[in-house]
């Protein structure tokens, strides 16, 4: 009797290890997606043409060649189109609102989101910040083996980004759809690729282009 209820007891040990395994690796996981909120109210039917403004890169710094607000904007313009949604040409965008001297701050008000969808026939704009930004790297240390000599060592750094994303009606400058995400990679244009994809997925069952594929 005592082996069997030993055995018993380990049997039922056993499987509450395995469900709280199951239920950890579900929570660690289920937190894994990109957060997004959506205005339920909103006719998103009638977004037909988008614009993807650079996004804001002043809070991780950047380099005088390369800025990652655009290599974020560039990225969101080519997984729009791939995603069958009309996109406008940035520069087509970008030169309108120097000219018309819409944007100075690198921020874009409700009054300036109204100017720019009339001037360019824009039913939204996307635009956002980069939140982070660590390019990968390869890191270098020397030390010394058993027999005393000098060894290198190299170690890959993997490359992470981190990206808010904003949607706002030119109509009323409001802001109908948000989405952040963060990702890292071997190489930093994956990690840029992955998430705004991930955040891209968060609009495919409310864009009517997207729902079509």
């Amino acid at each position: 009797m005592n082996y069997y209820y030993q055995a018993l007891m380990s049997r039922s040990t056993n499987s509450v290890l395995i469900l709280s395994a199951c239920y950890l690796l579900f929570a660690v996981f289920s937190g894994c997606g990109p957060r997004a909120s959506i205005r339920r109210d909103y006719d998103f039917s009638q977004i037909n043409r988008i614009g993807v403004m650079k996004f804001d890169s002043s809070q991780v710094g950047f380099f005088a060649s390369y800025d990652p607000g655009n290599a974020v904007a560039d990225e969101f313009v080519l997984q729009l189109l791939d995603r069958n949604v009309m996109v406008i040409e940035r520069s087509c965008m970008e030169g309108v609102m120097s000219e018309q001297d819409l944007w100075k701050s690198g921020s874009v008000d409700p009054v300036t989101v109204k100017k720019i969808g009339k001037l360019l026939g824009v039913d939204a704009l996307i635009i956002g910040t980069v939140t982070k930004y660590i390019p990968d790297r390869k890191e270098r240390f020397y030390m010394r083996d058993e027999q005393g000599k000098l060894r290198e060592e190299i170690f890959v750094v993997n490359a992470e980004v981190g990206i808010s994303a904003r949607m706002v009606d030119v109509e009323s400058g409001v802001v109908i759809w948000a989405s952040s995400y963060s990702y890292d990679s071997f190489y930093v244009d994956s990690a840029i690729s992955q998430t705004v994809s991930a955040i891209m997925d968060t609009l495919k069952d409310i864009l009517p282009a997207m729902k079509k594929r």
